[in-house]
């Protein structure tokens, strides 16, 4: 008989256990993110909760977050609490008529808590803190340092079983809220790094440098890493190929020059006899006003180019002029060949 009871009861209890399980699974409360917005005190913004989600705040803002939370109809165990956690600074919640300061804090405990109307929405104020966060230094990984970076931070409800004041976790509201602390300075530096990066591929393409600064910013030094964009830009300039209207303009002159110099060749070494000398001359004036035409045109786009907010241009404005004071002095000497050629 007592065999049999025994069986009976595993029996009963093999039966009964996954309904067990399952209301020790299911989620007994849910947040809706729909209804929950975010205050920033300090603006008067307001935001959805969703939309604040992975989005990035500054430091020492003042943030009110209004969540709102109800009951799924779920079985809720007499054991079961509400913790509320988050990692921003000077926190302050409010449950219903209750207010804590702690970045930790369990409530919603018991059964005549779980049996009564929910307190929502459950209220949060709190600063962003300080966007210092621990980061890894290459080949140094075995030492813990800050470093200053976008760091992540966390408003988080989580529903556990708590025994002997220890919770075990069995659902996360969610979304959870992430986001990240950042300040105006490390946001200007990292436009600041964009587009010394983005100016030093235009010159060069693109390199590993430029992989290992971005990452040396996204891993906690924006200062060196801005530091070594800016010298990167600088360095990229002096190594990068004149631009092509630099090409083509340089191609036209030695045309002209070349033009300039067969003529002379031809007429001065005997190629050239029976050769109609006034017309060589005259070609050659031609070729030297011709020149003086082309100085001029560069004298024009280098100052065109000097008045440019590009530092390319600006750049290739220097070396324009220094190509036509030796194409003025070209001429030159142009002209004094014609002249030899005419007291012949």
């Amino acid at each position: 008989m007592k065999g049999f009871l025994f069986l009976s009861t595993v029996a009963v209890l093999l039966l009964f256990s996954p309904v067990i399980a399952a209301a020790t699974s299911q989620e007994v409360l849910k947040l809706d993110a729909e209804r929950s917005y975010v205050r920033n005190l300090d603006t008067g913004i307001e935001e959805n909760y969703t939309d604040v989600l992975n989005s990035e705040q500054l430091e020492g803002e003042r943030l009110e977050f209004h969540i709102y939370v109800s009951k799924t109809g779920n079985p809720v165990l007499d054991d079961y609490v509400l913790e509320l956690y988050t990692d921003m600074d000077d926190p302050e919640w409010k449950f219903g008529d209750e207010i804590s300061h702690s970045a930790n804090w369990i409530v919603w405990k018991g059964k005549q808590a779980h049996e009564g109307i929910f307190p929502s929405p459950i209220i949060l104020s709190a600063d962003v803190p300080k966007p210092v966060k621990l980061v890894k230094e290459p080949l140094f990984e075995a030492y813990d340092l800050r470093g200053l970076s976008k760091k992540g931070v966390e408003v988080r409800l989580s529903v556990g079983r708590l025994k002997d004041e220890n919770i075990t976790y069995i659902q996360k509201l969610t979304p959870v809220m992430r986001f990240y602390a950042t300040n105006a300075k490390i946001q200007a530096a990292s436009r600041a790094i964009e587009e010394n990066l983005t100016k030093a591929a235009s010159n060069i393409g693109r390199t590993d440098l430029e992989k290992d600064i971005k990452q040396l910013y996204e891993e906690g030094h924006p200062g060196w890493a801005l530091i070594l964009a800016r010298h990167y830009r600088e360095l990229s300039a002096e190594m990068a190929p004149p631009p092509l209207m630099l090409y083509i303009v340089l191609a036209v002159v030695l045309g002209l020059i070349l033009g300039g110099a067969s003529v002379y060749v031809y007429a001065t070494r005997g190629g050239g006899r029976g050769v109609d000398l006034t017309a060589v001359t005259s070609d050659l004036d031609n070729v030297s006003g011709e020149i003086d035409t082309r100085s001029n045109q560069l004298g024009r786009l280098a100052g065109k180019f000097a008045r440019s907010d590009d530092e390319d241009k600006r750049s290739a404005a220097k070396e324009l002029l220094k190509l036509r004071t030796a194409l003025s002095e070209l001429s030159n000497d142009i002209r004094a060949i014609a002249d030899r050629l005419r007291g012949r």
